[in-house]
């Protein structure tokens, strides 16, 4: 997560093997998580947002913008009177640095939702990156906006566009259930933890652990465990693009460790590379990567075209996805479907409860990892699959 506008916040950090020792379900009090620290924290927040959003639209000013768009779309804060500013603020987009308009275009699509779809249309050829050009796509579609791309632009024949397309050109994919994943082609004998997630990310899924035998982990009576768990960014931007929701897939699990990230907090997570991700992290020595992801799938599974969304967002430098615990304030999202859950910028959020005084009360993240410690587990692989 962005640390421009919070970089002077509490930082806790230290790291864990995969076998280290589970948590309790109760913990010590971290003082972000109390109510006092998160009421000042949101109060604090919004006072920077409000110094910030007076700021020109320069490059001089991108860092301050930058935390305070994140900081909007962390609270779902829309400032008095800032959309009325929007429609001057987009004639100059394109003049500015390529990341601000990256931050401009995540905090339009996650507040403003086809609101400003005229003024978009006028300027996105003139942005300046292959990936913003694609966010101003998906923007305009919000709007039910799909314009033309000259054949003989880049912009035509990059991955951006190329994902941009099978979005919203190409039929809808098959979807695995779940038994699919029980299949003895894929990664047979390996545990492998299994995210289940809606095509509409504001309905959270689930994860369930396959152990070495091939069957779900399940509880003393024999029913299969199953962990909530939001793959939904706060942007809601697709899989493809930087802080978009989570893609589906394969990730490769290199351990665990403790965030010094305090809007994680302490709860032990799970750390992810996606392919090309980390130098050969993902691919070890092989550099045949199409055909070692297809046999990682296995024959069975590699039909599914969406189980490849992890491939195409490694390919364009998609980073940094992690399965997670989470101390953001779910007061946030009252009004969300998705409540309590907190959404991320991008990684696997599992849900945990925080009293007043910053004690852990429940976690399902702490759950899901005991689970896999009680049973001496250590998945290689984790995969996100969207189900009918």
């Amino acid at each position: 997560m962005p640390f421009t506008i919070q970089k002077t916040l509490l930082l806790l950090g230290c790291f864990f093997c995969l076998s280290a020792p589970a948590r309790s379900q109760q913990s010590p009090a971290f003082f972000f998580a109390s109510r006092p620290c998160r009421d000042s924290v949101a109060e604090s927040l919004k006072a920077q947002v409000n110094r910030a959003i007076k700021l020109p639209l320069s490059d001089s000013a991108a860092s301050a913008l930058s935390g305070a768009y994140w900081a909007m779309e962390l609270m779902g804060y829309q400032p008095a009177g800032f959309e009325t500013a929007i429609p001057a603020q987009l004639q100059h987009l394109a003049q500015s640095d390529a990341e601000l308009q990256r931050a401009f275009l995540e905090m339009l699509y996650a507040l403003y939702p086809g609101q400003f779809a005229k003024e978009v249309q006028a300027i996105w050829p003139q942005l300046g990156s292959h990936k913003t050009k694609a966010m101003a796509l998906e923007y305009l579609a919000q709007a039910g906006i799909f314009p033309s791309v000259a054949f003989t632009s880049s912009f035509y024949g990059s991955e951006w566009y190329l994902a941009y397309r099978k979005r919203w050109k190409d039929p809808k994919p098959p979807l695995p259930a779940v038994a699919d994943f029980l299949h003895p082609s894929f990664l047979s004998g390996q545990a492998v933890l299994v995210s289940f997630q809606y095509a509409d990310r504001n309905q959270p899924g689930y994860l369930m652990i396959r152990d070495t035998s091939g069957q779900w982990v399940a509880d003393s009576l024999g029913k299969p465990l199953q962990f909530p768990q939001l793959a939904r960014a706060v942007s809601n931007l697709p899989y493809y693009l930087t802080n978009g929701n989570t893609p589906q897939g394969l990730y490769r699990i290199t351990g665990t460790a403790v965030s010094d990230n305090p809007w994680i907090g302490p709860t032990p997570n799970l750390q992810l590379v996606l392919p090309f991700e980390s130098g050969n992290a993902f691919f070890g020595a092989d550099t045949a990567y199409l055909a070692f992801y297809r046999k990682l799938l296995g024959p069975h599974l590699s039909k599914f075209t969406g189980l490849w969304e992890s491939y195409t967002a490694g390919k364009v430098g998609r980073t940094e996805i992690i399965a997670h615990g989470t101390t953001i304030d779910p007061s946030f999202y009252k009004s969300k479907p998705y409540y309590p859950h907190t959404p991320s910028l991008g990684c696997l959020c599992s849900p945990e409860t925080w009293n007043d005084r910053g004690e852990r009360v429940s976690s399902a993240q702490w759950a899901w990892m005991s689970a896999l410690q009680e049973r001496k587990l250590n998945p290689q692989w984790l995969v996100v699959a969207e189900g009918p």
